[in-house]
């Protein structure tokens, strides 16, 4: 604890300055009277009443909003510290903080007082504004008094019973509930059971609202899921029909290419029956031709006879056997040649005109159908070229076959795109 000498230092020095920023307060009603004695009493210059302008008045309505504002905000700051101070008191805290506290209180009074000052020159405050000021100046004045016994050690040691005993009077005071609002309701509480029955009501009601607003948020989002899981069904119903749709067509596609194969391997098992059966007619023919032996023998001049050699080196030729049998030999040989296939097209202008060509007299100018001729189109193209056609082999009509070389003469048959190619 501080000693004697240093409260008696510290208390007039707190004393005077509180006196005189109450004096503040208290003046103000007196220098107001005063001003209109002397008035009344000095002649006027002139006796035209002054009319302030529009302007004037919302300036001056501007200038007390403002000072109204920085009033209500120096109050709360005040009313901040004001608890603060009450519950540091109920600790035992050293004499430096007792002193820091009563000063920091005592300048945010000081402040609510010089701005409730300032707000009364503009106008008259109502009466709730002016019980608030009161009040602030009542309960610095209590804190102050119990924190200058506690700095003076009039109640002796630290009690922490008694200290909150002297603070717990300070809340029975009228003009302390608008500072202590929620300690004091607190305490009401407690003490009276059968009022907090309408509380618990309205607590119950507003638990009630919010769970209904929220079982209504949820029925809507359940209602939004389900409307969404619905639409979800329709489109994989309509992917999964086109799908089969398309699956039937790929399919249809596959037995015509099918259908195109077992043809064109039957047409060259006939051909090669037919060569078999003529090589095989051909050669029962020589077999079966007899032999021509001359029935007269020849005359021999009776100087020259055959020798015996001459006799064994004369057989009869057999021309028309070999010549039969040189031919089927050479038919089985040009069957068995490669059959001519026109090249691959993957894109290059430049060779376009060439491979339209050999595509045209090689497979175009053959009796098949559409199908065919697309399924032979499709094979002899790729690269770029392909992914020009992509699409467009779904169908196997005559008028598809047209649009495919409609659009391979306009991207790569036109005479400026081979020439820019070069």
């Amino acid at each position: 604890m501080m000693t004697d000498q240093g409260s008696n230092l510290c208390t007039p020095v707190k004393e005077s300055k509180v006196l005189k920023v109450v004096q503040n307060k208290d003046t103000a009603d007196e220098i107001e009277g005063q001003s209109e004695v002397v008035n009344t009493d000095e002649e006027r210059r002139s006796v035209r009443e002054r009319i302030p302008t529009e302007k004037m008045l919302a300036y001056q309505r501007e200038e007390a909003e403002k000072a109204e504002r920085k009033l209500m905000h120096a109050y709360e700051k005040w009313k901040a510290e004001a608890r603060k101070a009450r519950g540091q008191l109920k600790t035992d805290i050293p004499e430096s903080q007792l002193a820091s506290l009563i000063n920091t209180l005592e300048n945010e009074r000081d402040n609510v007082m010089i701005a409730y000052i300032k707000v009364r020159s503009y106008a008259t405050l109502p009466t709730d504004t002016r019980r608030r000021i009161d009040a602030c100046d009542a309960v610095t004045k209590d804190i102050v008094k119990i924190t200058y016994e506690r700095i003076s050690g009039v109640d002796g040691d630290f009690d922490s019973e008694g200290v909150r005993g002297r603070l717990r009077e300070l809340l029975d005071r009228d003009y302390a509930r608008s500072v202590y609002g929620s300690t004091v309701s607190c305490m009401s509480s407690k003490s009276s059971t059968p009022t907090s029955q309408p509380s618990l009501n309205s607590i119950l009601m507003a638990k009630r609202i919010e769970a209904t607003a929220e079982l209504a948020a949820k029925e809507a989002e359940y209602a939004t899921i389900m409307e969404e899981k619905e639409q979800r069904e329709k489109v994989q119903l309509l992917e999964e029909k086109q799908k089969k749709e398309l699956d039937a067509q790929i399919s249809e596609f596959e037995r015509l290419q099918a259908i195109k194969e077992v043809r064109a391997a039957r047409a060259r098992l006939e051909v090669y029956d037919k060569e078999e059966t003529i090589h095989s007619a051909n050669q029962n023919d020589e077999l079966q031709r007899p032999v021509s032996v001359p029935s007269h023998k020849p005359v021999y001049s009776s100087s020259v006879k055959p020798t015996l050699n001459e006799r064994v080196s004369s057989p009869t030729p057999n021309v028309d056997v070999s010549y039969l049998a040189q031919a089927v030999q050479d038919s089985i040989t040009l069957n068995r040649l490669p059959m001519p296939e026109p090249t691959i097209f993957k894109g290059d202008p430049i060779h376009f005109i060439e491979w339209k060509a050999s595509f045209q007299s090689l497979i175009d100018k053959r009796q098949i159908s559409s199908a065919d001729k697309l399924y032979y189109l499709k094979k002899y193209v790729a690269g770029s070229a392909l992914k020009t056609l992509e699409g467009m082999f779904y169908r196997n009509d005559e008028e598809a076959y047209k649009d495919v070389w409609k659009r391979l003469q306009d991207r790569y048959g036109q005479p400026f795109i081979i020439q820019r190619a070069f």
